[in-house]
């Protein structure tokens, strides 16, 4: 019962949103809420890049790529940071202004290319490109968008060392997980994701209840697998299988079609600012293929405070 209470519990961000809509409904807060956001991410960044000096590595004791918790969180900040970078430079005409804003955007995408070394990161990046080029030009723009994405990936596949090590380091931990004697990011979401779908067949309607994923498949994996594949889990590290093994296919579908009205209502009022809640809520989507991250802490607080600031936006009175 209390591990049923803490997966519960740990649902609760998205009762923060409702508060939220009710405080941010007017454009003024939802600026604010946006330039702090930025200027927070900012502050990040530049101590990322300070702290490549050994001597200011030692004096605040942080690595470049975990200022913001780890590496996977400061990565998606970072890419959100940098989008909204650009989204700010077309707010302002004058050209000294834009290039200030595409200096940090770029900034923002040189560091995770380079140093925060967080595969959600460059998803949630790819995710926001396809999504910026649908808000421009619409189905036409979904297929530019991919392409770009596409191009965007290659590049900085072969241009950037980090990137490239990144990926192929992933592709290494897939293919050897089986035979290897050390446990890996990659490695462990495969024994995760078979365990887990073996559970998903004994009950696919309703799944085993909610806080009954650890007891099965701790004890399945204790019989199938031993060493590092034989350690217990809590969390498939899949926030649809997850979702599918506790609540069955009853609850996946309700929580895609929670995600499919979130997207909607963020889109209803055609603002701005919807539109960035319902990209994230894309790319949160995307991300969470290989993790959970509207459970967690960060992420989680994090796209509930996005959406809950920026999906609504009253309209002003008739007349005015």
């Amino acid at each position: 019962m209390g591990y049923a209470l803490k997966s519960i519990y740990a649902e609760r961000k998205i009762l923060y949103i409702l508060p939220l809509v009710l405080i941010f409904s007017d454009e003024a807060p939802k600026r604010r809420f946006l330039i702090a956001f930025l200027l927070t991410s900012i502050v990040g960044l530049v101590m990322s890049f300070l702290v490549i000096d050994p001597f200011l590595h030692w004096r605040f004791t942080l690595n470049p790529d975990i200022v913001f918790r780890s590496n996977v969180t400061q990565s998606m900040i970072f890419a959100l940071g940098g989008f909204l970078s650009l989204w700010f430079a077309t707010q302002y005409q004058e050209w000294a202004r834009k290039m200030v804003f595409y200096i940090v955007a770029l900034a923002f995408f040189l560091n995770i290319a380079t140093l925060t070394a967080g595969r959600s990161g460059y998803v949630v990046c790819l995710v926001l490109v396809v999504w910026s080029f649908a808000m421009w030009r619409g189905f036409k723009g979904v297929l530019a968008g991919l392409l770009a994405a596409l191009l965007i990936g290659a590049l900085a596949f072969f241009a950037s060392t980090s990137v490239h090590d990144r990926v192929m380091k992933g592709v290494n931990e897939i293919n050897t997980y089986s035979t290897s004697a050390e446990e890996s990011s990659l490695g462990i979401r495969m024994v995760l994701y078979k365990t887990t779908w073996t559970i998903i067949q004994e009950t696919p309607l309703f799944g085993t209840g909610t806080g009954g994923f650890k007891k099965r498949f701790s004890a399945i994996a204790a019989e199938k697998y031993s060493g590092w594949q034989a350690s217990p889990a809590e969390d498939p590290h899949n926030q649809y299988l997850f979702v599918t093994v506790e609540n069955g296919l009853v609850g996946l579908a309700t929580f895609l079609l929670l995600l499919f009205t979130l997207v909607k209502y963020c889109l209803k009022d055609g603002s701005p600012y919807g539109k960035m809640a319902a990209g994230c809520v894309l790319a949160w989507s995307a991300t969470s293929l290989f993790s959970g991250h509207f459970r967690t802490f960060p992420e989680g607080h994090l796209i509930a405070a996005i959406v809950g600031m920026l999906m609504v936006s009253r309209l002003p009175p008739k007349g005015v």
